[in-house]
């Protein structure tokens, strides 16, 4: 009889999570008074909510909540291997409804706190900016640009790198100063920390991210120095509600290339290079070559540096983790899947007006 009340519990539990997803999914693609409601109200108040919490803790909560997590998982698992080899079946159909009911309302929870962005309207567009299609030739001035951009970058750059909490100190003031002429963009309450999973991330290609259930930005800090600063930005974005990682790289791309410590604007035009670069490559080599030989030869040794680094991190772990990640964007209304990120590269010519 208990087992009957509990089995009925759990598909009831099931129900109204559904239900709840359902709604909220409706409510957000619907875009109507309610969707602002979420967006501009409900939004705003529990991110700002949660990095004033989470924000007076040194360490990261959310990663404190993901080891617990895992630890649970573990213990459940063994607990069902049990159960079927003791042949428990309504038992064992108990232990698993509980689980679905868990995973729907963590599910909930996450669309609630900080998922919904991913099937808002973008962002940037609301900023001013508008993408259109864009030509070979329209590709080569961007990456000219570029290039120039992080020439003087990093003839200006001072060596000796950031320390962390200067790093996370002058991101927040970079956004902050970006808000005088886009309100929006205003950075209350900081929240961002170094990463307690550090050197294990790379092995999944990890630069930082966003813990959608704390709102604290997560920054890998044992990748190379003149990647962390932009990383920082680009997490600090996804705080803000910049779901989509084309949008976050841009907006980051805004703070980051405006501050007047040359590390940051260095660490935001070598990843845009990059980028830019890769796609001119795929369309026409011979002008991408041109354009690489221009590149200071600094660059060119930090390129380098970047790909020994995570020579030392390649296996099979780093190639389902990325399949993993771009089914991941894909389910959440990114077409382009982990090729999103570059999609920046669209908004970088509105911006440069090219």
């Amino acid at each position: 009889m208990e087992t009957r009340v509990q089995l009925k519990r759990q598909i009831i539990s099931i129900a109204v999570s559904l239900t709840g997803i359902l709604l909220l999914t409706w409510v957000i693609a619907a875009d109507g008074w309610l969707a602002k409601l979420y967006f501009h109200r409900w939004y705003e108040f529990i991110s700002t909510l949660l990095r004033n919490l989470t924000g007076r803790v040194p360490f990261s909560i959310g990663d404190v909540i993901y080891c617990v997590w895992v630890v649970i998982s573990i213990i459940f698992l063994l607990r069902c291997l049990w159960v079927l080899i003791r042949g428990r079946w309504k038992e064992l159909l108990q232990m698993t409804l509980k689980a679905a009911a868990s995973l729907l309302w963590l599910y909930f929870v996450f669309l609630l706190f900080w998922g919904g962005h991913y099937r808002r309207t973008t962002m940037v567009a609301d900023l001013g900016f508008k993408t259109r299609d864009y030509t070979t030739a329209d590709l080569y001035l961007l990456t000219d640009t570029l290039v120039k951009l992080v020439n003087r970058d990093y003839a200006e750059m001072e060596k000796q790198p950031l320390n962390k909490e200067q790093m996370f100190r002058m991101a927040a003031v970079a956004y902050n100063d970006l808000a005088k002429s886009a309100p929006t963009l205003a950075y209350r309450h900081a929240s961002v920390k170094s990463s307690l999973f550090g050197e294990y991330l790379n092995y999944l290609g990890v630069t930082g991210y966003l813990n959608p259930f704390t709102n604290e930005a997560q920054v890998n800090t044992t990748v190379p120095p003149f990647q962390q600063p932009f990383v920082t930005c680009h997490e600090i974005a996804h705080q803000l509600g910049f779901a989509p990682e084309e949008d976050a790289n841009f907006i980051s791309y805004l703070a980051a290339s405006r501050v007047t410590d040359s590390r940051f604007r260095y660490a935001a035009n070598f990843d845009m290079l990059l980028y830019s670069i890769r796609r001119l490559g795929r369309r026409n080599g011979y002008l991408a070559r041109l354009l690489w030989e221009k590149t200071n030869p600094g660059v060119k040794d930090d390129v380098r540096k970047l790909i020994r680094f995570y020579e030392q991190y390649e296996g099979p772990v780093d190639n389902y983790s990325a399949v993993l990640y771009d089914q991941y964007l894909k389910a959440n209304l990114q077409k382009h899947g982990i090729r999103s990120y570059s999609e920046v590269i669209g908004w970088l010519m509105a911006y440069y007006k090219i």
